[in-house]
Parts: structure tokens; sequence; C-alpha cells
């Protein structure tokens, strides 16, 4: 997980690097930050990317949270809760039907999480867009904190089948909304006590200019694998792109 540590890290500063020459493809940085109204705990993330002319696309992750589980408190004692690496690749099959392939790398001190699928994006019409994407997730577990005792496969290798569908409503002003629905089919406990989970996420976003577009999220997720709870999910960030 350390390599993958380094990698994840290299790989920022090679995408940034590249969006910062005159020469270079499309890319972008994008700061978010997160609330969850139930467990009252704050996290950010940053996330920079780049599109090469060829196609390949690689994206550098990195993660925080309020260290320990203190409630309501941002931008404090910050600690690292991951970093995520991705590779996927732009095929045009048309000028309104794209498909990414892709691979992410997804790490946290104990365990590492391994992504492959496949997105594929259409363009309706000049207002409305919509994606589906289909991922498979191993995550990988320490050697030393495995133990097959745990209900629910808790601290056991888990496997991930996710499903996501988004629509994309563009009206032609600054206003941009964005409407996902995630649906992750599990081998292990995630959700009220089933082994199975769903998610959805509305986004507001706004255009200041070609380069800086701020947004606002609002999210239904769980609480807890083993109630049925579920909890509001605030983001706020903004987007910056080079191109």
């Amino acid at each position: 997980m350390k390599t993958i540590t380094v990698l994840t890290v290299a790989a920022a500063v090679a995408v940034f690097s590249a969006t910062q020459s005159a020469q270079a493809a499309p890319g972008f940085i994008n700061y978010r930050h997160q609330f969850l109204d139930d467990s009252h705990l704050h996290s950010d993330r940053l996330l920079v990317g780049v599109r090469l002319e060829n196609g390949l696309g690689f994206e550098g992750e990195l993660k925080y949270k309020t260290g320990g589980s203190r409630e309501d408190v941002a931008f404090d004692n910050m600690v690292g809760s991951g970093h995520e690496l991705t590779v996927n690749y732009l095929y045009r099959i048309n000028p309104d039907l794209v498909v990414y392939p892709l691979v992410q790398f997804d790490s946290i001190e104990e365990a590492t999480t391994y992504k492959v699928g496949a997105k594929l994006a259409y363009q309706i019409n000049d207002q409305f867009s919509t994606a589906f994407r289909y991922r498979n997730e191993t995550r990988k577990l320490d050697r030393d904190k495995i133990d097959p005792e745990i209900p629910g496969r808790a601290r056991q290798d888990q496997h991930t089948h996710r499903y996501d569908v988004w629509l994309g409503y563009a009206p032609g002003g600054r206003w941009s909304y964005e409407y996902n629905f995630a649906y992750f089919d599990t081998d292990y406990i995630r959700y009220d006590g089933e082994e199975s989970d769903y998610e959805q996420n509305i986004a507001f976003k706004y255009k200041l200019d070609d380069h800086w577009r701020p947004f606002v999220e609002l999210g239904d997720v769980k609480v807890s694998s083993l109630e049925d709870d579920r909890q509001m999910r605030i983001r706020v960030g903004i987007h910056y792109s080079f191109n």
C-alpha cells in the first residue's frame, strides 16, 4: 500500500505539472469539502486530472478528514484518509456517445481496493445527457487485520459490484444540474444487515467563466451497516479547468 501511496502522489504531481505546460492536454483541479448530517463528521478531497491527446486520462486523488471521531469540527487536526489513482481511456464511438474503460487503485492504511470497470456517456441533446457505469471492486485487507470470526465479513477481503446512473441537465445559462443513483451488490454486510446498499446525489453547478465552476451536492447515504437509518451528505467545492 505504501507503493500505491507513492504512485498516487507522484501521479498528482505529474498531472499538475502537465496542466501547467502550454502544450498540455486538458486538465483540472477539483477541491471538495464534505459533511455528514447524522454522524457530524467533516472530510476533504483534492482531485487532479489530465486528459492526453491520445485519449488516456490520469487522476490522482488525496483524501483528508478531521482526526479522531470529533463531531462538527472542520479543518483542524486533519489526517490522511486515503488516496486513489485512476487510469482511464476515452473512446468516442460517435459525436454523442463515449465510453471510458477504467482502472483504479484506492488505498487506506489497512486496505487497498482494486476497481475495474467502464463508463458509457451519451449526449441526448443540447440540454440533456446521461451516463451509466459498472465497476467491479475488490478490497484486499492487510493480512494482519483479517479476522474471520467477526460476522458480516467486516474484517475480510470484500467484493462489490457497483452500478451508477447519471442524468444531467444544462438549460443553457450558467447553472447546470446532475442526478446520480448508485447501487451496491456486495458479499459483505453493508446496509441494514443486508449485502446491498444504494446512494443518491444531486449536484448544482455554477459556471463563473471558462475555468471556474463552484458546486453544491446533496446526497442520501447510509448511517451504518446494521440499521436502515439514512443521512444527508452535504458537499461544497470548486472545479478549475485548465483548458
